[in-house]
């Protein structure tokens, strides 16, 4: 499980993770770490496990 970290930590490391994209600075430690961060929130918050591919429901 990631460490917790508080709803306004999340909030920027979202804000600093989309700032490195649309800047196109994506070849970097820092957006692979933030990156990294916000998938396994996702992941933790959606239930989801990375051995299934993140298969989360079915639209049919």
């Amino acid at each position: 499980m990631p460490p917790m970290i508080d709803a306004r930590a999340q909030q920027e490391a979202v804000t600093r993770l989309f700032d490195l994209a649309r800047a196109g600075d994506v070849d970097n430690v820092e957006f692979d770490q933030l990156d990294s961060l916000v998938y396994s929130r996702l992941l933790e918050t959606y239930n989801c496990d990375r051995r299934d591919g993140g298969g989360g429901t079915s639209a049919s």
